[in-house]
């Protein structure tokens, strides 16, 4: 099963990191090694003459516990200490004889050389098994969407900031119903574990409001007061020391911008909450939708009375068969280059008109790559939704924007 994250090609992969990958080159670099210092000794002794380069099979071991198991140390150290053997009969004179010095060498390189094959191979079992789990983690916080449902197709992806890292503060989920879609894309303030933690909280409010709850916006409440929780309980777990109080701050100022959006036939329900709106992608174009935004969850239900009845949502009733929508997080449009410029967000989908949905985030996500240099500085995620010809209604295929307050959606909602 293919996860949410995105293959994100990161350009400041360089030569090393091309080279650590390929295991070949580091198990063929000690035998040719090995293989060089045999033909300088046999071709030296055809001759008469005597070379003396067995102090150059010391790194042989080195090189390969540097990628190679410790069997392959060992049978690397073996061949190294025989033909080391085999050199150190030649005739010398006492002032210039080093083959015992060189033996030695090797045979502490390749006992070291042994030790770290084994200990490496061991941490690396470990990181393989730590990563499974982020993997698991990935997956129960960030579930793959579903890539097609009654009337639309869907493709998400997700790219954290730090390359090693699976999860972050960024989130998304998509709830199918039998009537209606519903999606939320969001970003954490902050970043780490508590981040990850908020992110949960949010999309497990989500997960569950978004099933039962009949508007949009009470929705929104939901996660909102999740937020909430989550910061009360970080300001009050923290004990009773500077950390406390440092805690206690951090969790003044938690909160998650996002963008809740409501799908059902050719009707675009929004609740916009301190985020970058979502964009609408036509034949003619790109342009955002028009929202009222509202404060972020964890501050909205504070500052906006009354605001879960149904005010801030705006209705958009010109999505037509064909059409897209685009819902990303700020580490998209907010992404700067070398130079400090912002990714051109606009000119880049208009260059994407023809890629598939399913291919879009990943194709965008490359695109802010090649723009960045590979140095993504936060968190990004992408969600594309596409109006196919199978959603089309008749309600939903003709108007304009309307965006309502409580007596115009309801209006809405009841013709």
């Amino acid at each position: 099963m293919r996860t949410p994250r995105a293959g994100l090609a990161r350009a400041s992969t360089g030569l090393w990191e091309s080279l650590w990958g390929r295991l070949w080159v580091w198990l063929l670099l000690p035998w040719l090694l090995v293989l060089a210092v045999a033909v300088i000794e046999v071709t030296d002794g055809l001759h008469g003459r005597v070379a003396h380069a067995g102090s150059l099979l010391t790194p042989a071991p080195a090189l390969a516990a540097v990628r190679g198991r410790p069997r392959d140390v060992l049978a690397v150290s073996a061949a190294a200490l025989a033909l080391g053997l085999a050199t150190s009969f030649e005739p010398v004179t006492a002032e210039t004889d080093t083959s015992t010095t060189a033996l030695v060498s090797l045979a502490v390189v390749s006992a070291a050389g042994l030790v770290a094959a084994a200990v490496r191979r061991r941490r690396e079992g470990q990181l393989v098994r730590i990563r499974q789990v982020a993997e698991a983690a990935q997956l129960a916080l960030l579930s793959p969407v579903p890539r097609r449902t009654d009337g639309l197709r869907l493709a998400a992806r997700y790219s954290a900031a730090e390359s090693d890292t699976l999860i972050g503060g960024d989130l998304y989920e998509v709830v199918v119903r039998p009537d209606r879609t519903r999606l939320i894309i969001g970003d954490v303030r902050g970043k780490g574990l508590p981040a990850i933690r908020t992110a949960a909280a949010v999309l497990g409010a989500f997960r569950e409001a978004a099933q039962y709850e009949p508007a949009l916006t009470t929705v929104a409440g939901r996660c909102s007061r999740a937020v909430e929780r989550c910061a009360r309980e970080a300001a009050g777990g923290a004990g009773p020391d500077a950390a406390a109080a440092e805690a206690e701050a951090e969790a003044d100022e938690l909160f998650v911008t996002a963008a809740l959006v409501e799908i059902e036939g050719g009707r675009l329900r929004v609740v916009d909450l301190g985020h970058p709106p979502p964009l609408l992608l036509t034949a003619g174009g790109c342009e955002p939708l028009a929202v009222d935004p509202l404060p972020p969850l964890g501050l909205v239900h504070w500052f906006t009375a009354g605001w879960d009845d149904e005010r801030g949502l705006t209705v958009h009733t010109r999505w037509r068969p064909g059409n897209r929508l685009l819902l990303h997080t700020d580490g998209i449009d907010e992404a700067r280059d070398g130079r400090g410029r912002f990714f051109p967000l606009a000119e880049t989908l208009r260059e994407l008109r023809g890629v598939p949905t399913e291919r879009l985030p990943d194709e965008l996500l490359e695109a802010v790559a090649r723009h960045t240099g590979g140095r993504l500085r936060d968190d990004a995620a992408v969600v594309a939704v596409e109006f196919t010809a199978s959603g089309a209604t008749a309600e939903g295929t003709a108007g304009e924007a309307v965006t309502g307050v409580a007596g115009e959606t309801g209006a809405e909602e009841g013709r």
